[in-house]
């Protein structure tokens, strides 16, 4: 586990690797529209893009988990948020790893990715969850939706799927008859947003909810 000394630390690493995330979706667009002329050297086909949208994706869903493990972790030492706001600790750890190991108690792991989860931990480990359980309650809905595809991409289940049609059914409105991959559904047009893609708008997302984890 790298240490960690300061919410801006962990807030900077973060903003670094989701712009190399957005700056890799980038890439790979232009690189596709170059394979719809005339193929050249460097051009990619539309499965190899599908693929590597779904590992950004996955990517950015990973980032965030890092910085909620990390911030969380920083929080239980009572090291303040950006906004300068000390939180309350009902734990005191000597160090950052200490704070882990408290935490996780005798759980074999800890789930850094289901919100009610986080907001549950939150309640028992700092008073008024604050300062993470106000940004995880104002985004549940869309974090579930988000570990839902994560954890589609990671399985490929039958449960994963049923999980994932979901997603689709909130996200369309009605599921199609041939529902679209993960891949092509992240780079369907956002009805909400457009000429946005969903992955654009969700990595933009992602970025927006670590940035107020941050305070």
């Amino acid at each position: 586990m790298k240490l960690r000394r300061s919410i801006s630390a962990v807030l900077n690493d973060f903003k670094v690797e989701m712009n190399k995330l957005k700056n890799l979706d980038l890439d790979t667009q232009q690189r596709l529209s170059s394979s719809l002329g005339r193929p050249t050297i460097g051009s990619l086909t539309r499965k190899q893009v599908l693929v590597i949208t779904e590992n950004i994706f996955f990517s950015a869903f990973r980032t965030y988990e890092s910085l909620m493990e990390d911030v969380f972790l920083l929080y239980c030492m009572e090291k303040p948020p950006l906004s300068g706001k000390k939180p309350k600790s009902y734990i005191n750890p000597t160090s950052f790893n200490h704070a882990a190991d408290l935490i996780k108690s005798s759980m074999s792991f800890l789930d850094w990715t289901a919100p009610e989860n986080l907001i549950k931990r939150s309640e028992l480990f700092l008073k008024n969850g604050y300062p993470v359980k106000g940004v995880i309650t104002a985004n549940q809905t869309i974090l579930q939706n988000f570990k839902r595809i994560r954890n589609h991409i990671a399985h490929n289940s039958r449960e994963s799927h049923s999980k994932y049609l979901i997603v689709l059914r909130n996200t369309l409105t009605t599921v199609p008859v041939k529902p679209p991959n993960v891949g092509e559904f992240l780079l369907m047009t956002d009805r909400l947003n457009s000429p946005d893609y969903y992955l654009m708008t969700y990595l933009d997302e992602i970025e927006k909810i670590g940035v107020a984890l941050c305070g």
